[in-house]
């Protein structure tokens, strides 16, 4: 197996069971003469020992022949199996849980699970000894085991209703959740081993760029990322680098939410938001919120030409206002806001401003007053310009 296809199970060197892959060897489609080790991950060489690669692999483990009958029904049928035995290294027996699956190119896949102490192994195990297990009774109170770790890890992984998945260096998908694969519209299998230019070849330029930053500043970035198509999708993915026991680099994780909703609301309240700026300016209104006892007022927009002024801050003093207001109308206006603080106080206040080039303007304030406690005492509502309206009977200052 080339460096290349080897890399393709770089994921499984973080698999604390171990993991074969192997070729079938002789002219038996249902029982090889033997099977041809291509790939072993380390946690089965530290099980079966070194040389594992590139080697016979029942040729030296007589008491490992009675599944070659299995693994080739296995080849044969597509079936997966699973089967006990009780290996023997010399200084102890482990009792193991061996699954075999058929792979690409009539290939299998082998996973070697030790089996704790207080399982046993059932009927028709290929040994007769009795099992034995890895002690642990150095392990610290409360430290997750690999096993338990790996476990753990699983249980997340598939549990969760966002994409998790992992990529080698060729781009290559190398898993993905059952969620992911949904999310995409596609199996499992249908996704793990192609890249992104054979999944989404609109798409692949943006997401490749962002996998190769990724890889490049050795971080975890976060990235949205549109999926064309009806209906297109947009994700929230958040990428990191995958490292193994030294520290080198061997391929990418990711974590993808699908926040197409999400940005469909957010475009829905742009659009409206935008309807209604319009419809304000359209008719001269602008909206306020004016914060009290800190006396701090926040404009809508357009509220500069309403009050004759060039520019305005978002948010300024109410002094501010007051003191563009008519002087014939300024003190009734700062006492009737000042009183306006009890709760559920509609007010409405007819008043004059003086421009910026001297111009009288003549405004309507409509508002609510909301009391909380003393810190939020808020009056909120609308300004209106009244100045091209026919001028009402005199009323002053209404509330």
């Amino acid at each position: 197996m080339s460096s290349s296809s080897a890399s393709n199970f770089a994921t499984e060197a973080l698999n604390p069971d171990g993991f074969l892959v192997l070729r079938p060897e002789g002219d038996g489609p249902e029982a090889p003469d033997d099977f041809l080790c291509e790939y072993a991950n380390p946690a089965a060489q530290a099980l079966l020992g070194d040389g594992l690669k590139d080697a016979l692999f029942l040729a030296t483990r007589r008491t490992w022949g009675g599944l070659r009958a299995a693994w080739g029904m296995t080849l044969a049928t597509g079936l997966r199996s699973e089967q006990w035995l009780h290996w023997d290294t010399g200084s102890r027996v482990h009792t193991l849980r061996v699954r075999a699956a058929r792979a690409r190119e009539g290939r299998l896949y082998v996973w070697l699970t030790e089996q704790p102490r207080e399982l046993h192994a059932p009927p028709g195990t290929m040994s007769g000894q009795a099992p034995c297990t890895k002690d642990t009774s150095h392990q610290r109170p409360g430290e997750e085991s690999p096993r338990h770790a790996s476990a753990l890890f699983q249980a997340v992984m598939q549990g969760s209703t966002d994409a998790i998945y992992t990529k080698n260096l060729e781009g290559q998908y190398t898993r993905i959740n059952a969620a992911g694969a949904q999310l995409m519209g596609l199996r499992v299998e249908e996704v793990v081993g192609r890249t992104d230019a054979e999944l989404w070849p609109a798409e692949a330029r943006a997401n490749v760029a962002h996998d190769r930053e990724v890889m490049a500043f050795r971080r975890t970035l976060t990235y949205e990322e549109a999926q064309s198509g009806q209906p297109g999708r947009v994700w929230l993915s958040t990428k990191g680098v995958l490292r193994d026991e030294q520290g080198r680099v061997f391929g990418l994780f990711g974590i993808s939410r699908d926040i197409t909703e999400r940005k469909r609301m957010e475009e829905a309240l742009h659009q409206n938001e935008a309807r209604l700026q319009q419809a304000l300016r359209a008719a001269s209104v602008t909206l306020f919120d004016l914060r009290m006892p800190e006396g701090l007022l926040r404009w809508g927009p357009g509220a500069e030409g309403l009050l004759g002024q060039p520019s305005l801050p978002a948010e300024e003093p109410l002094t501010a206002l007051l003191a563009r207001l008519h002087p014939e109308d300024r003190m009734t206006v700062a006492a009737r806001l000042a009183s306006s603080t009890r709760p559920l106080v509609k007010l409405a206040l007819d008043f004059r401003v003086v421009g910026a080039r001297g111009e009288v303007r003549r405004l309507t304030l409509w508002g609510e007053a909301h009391a909380g406690d003393a810190r939020e005492q808020r009056i909120i509502g609308v300004l209106v310009d009244m100045t091209q309206r026919p001028l009402a009977p005199p009323s002053g200052v209404a509330a």
